[in-house]
């Protein structure tokens, strides 16, 4: 299991999302990628993408349990 994410490290995993989906989306419209290399890009990045939503969650609920008071 990952250390779970500081502030900071909350903020970097939310912007390295926000760009694996610009990414993610900018493949859409090249036309010299492979189409098994494409599938790999494709298959990675939904990997990566998984992985920071898992983190960013577990961040949420963390700050949740703690402040139950606060606004969502």
């Amino acid at each position: 299991m990952a250390e779970p994410l500081t502030l900071e490290g909350y903020e970097q995993t939310k912007e390295k999302l926000y760009d694996l989906e610009m990414r993610l989306a900018q493949l859409k419209t090249r036309t010299d990628l492979a189409p098994e290399h494409l599938a790999s890009v494709r298959r990675s990045y939904a990997m990566m993408m998984r992985e920071y939503l898992q983190d960013i969650k577990l961040y949420d609920a963390k700050q949740a349990r703690q402040n139950p008071m606060a606004p969502a």
